[in-house]
């Protein structure tokens, strides 16, 4: 299948009416940045609500609906979300399908192999795990500066999408903007503490957040797109623990791994997909209650 790749263009035509746009986004950080641009007009709808893996959701025949009849659909792309495909290719306006992970501006890593953390191996193929050869780590929001690009991107959407309100938009936009900036600084200075801290977590979600902030971690029980580690991949890792060393478990994907190590081996768990924290002001939360989760490592 052809990926559906964002569309943002003048083709879009502004609403018949003056209501708010009825805007659906795909998970939680997505659903924070455009409540936050929509404060004061709309409030999107969230699809997947509740605190599980996006990589294999099931959705719900509401779910479906909503996308049908939403004005404007925000999501990361195939790679977060196959579950979305069948109900967005049934729509016949696809000028309003935003996939936000496909913008060439953004912040794009390649999404790693379980055996490849931290240094360069020269197997083939065929001895990693799995292939990811060519794919990108969909967990882009963990970047501070992706944020910042999507709400330039939402915003311009909205605008258009929805021209009379506009200088709501706009000014949402500058507030927002200037409230991450100041965030991204303050969990910087949460986070250098940890910074000869090695880490291990339960699920490969945070490799953009490990590299603005300077973490280490040095493997994961589960790759970016949910595949459990094969036996050779986990017998490394397990032998790579040492009391020094901090589990990080992801609550939306729980490893049985990392609940059944030794009490002497520190944990940490974080929520990078920030359900807890949905409301006005997401994004700044989020990075707090990562830094404020991850400082578990450093007692």
């Amino acid at each position: 299948m052809n990926r559906l790749i964002f569309t943002i263009t003048l083709l879009l035509a502004p609403l018949a009416n003056a209501d708010a746009p009825r805007v659906v986004t795909s998970i939680a950080p997505l659903q924070g940045l455009v409540a936050d641009i929509m404060a004061g007009v709309g409030t999107p709808i969230l699809l997947l609500d509740e605190p599980v893996s996006p990589h294999d959701f099931a959705m719900r025949p509401s779910q479906a609906k909503a996308i049908s009849d939403a004005d404007v659909v925000f999501y990361i792309g195939q790679d977060l979300e196959p579950w979305l495909e069948k109900a967005l290719r049934s729509r016949d306006n696809k000028e309003l399908l935003v996939a936000l992970g496909d913008i060439p501006s953004l912040h794009r890593l390649e999404a790693r192999e379980l055996d490849e953390f931290g240094e360069h191996h020269e197997e083939d193929d065929h001895d990693h795990d799995h292939d990811h050869e060519g794919a990108y780590d969909p967990h882009m929001w963990l970047d501070p500066s992706n944020a910042l690009v999507w709400l330039d991107i939402i915003t311009g959407v909205l605008e258009i999408a929805d021209p009379e309100n506009k200088l709501t938009y706009r000014e949402n936009l500058a507030e927002a903007h200037s409230a991450i900036v100041i965030a991204t600084e303050n969990a910087r200075r949460a986070l250098t503490p940890l910074a000869d801290v090695e880490l291990i977590v339960g699920h490969d979600s945070t490799q953009y957040f490990e590299e603005v902030f300077g973490l280490t971690v040095i493997g994961a029980f589960s790759a970016s797109d949910g595949q459990n580690a094969g036996a050779r991949s986990l017998n490394n890792l397990l032998g790579k623990l040492n009391p020094g060393t901090c589990v990080v478990e992801d609550v939306t994907h729980i490893s049985r791994i990392a609940a059944n190590l030794p009490d002497n081996i520190k944990h940490a768990a974080i929520d990078p997909m920030g359900y807890d924290q949905l409301g006005a002001g997401y994004y700044p939360r989020l990075l707090s209650s990562l830094a404020q989760s991850l400082s578990e490592c450093g007692d």
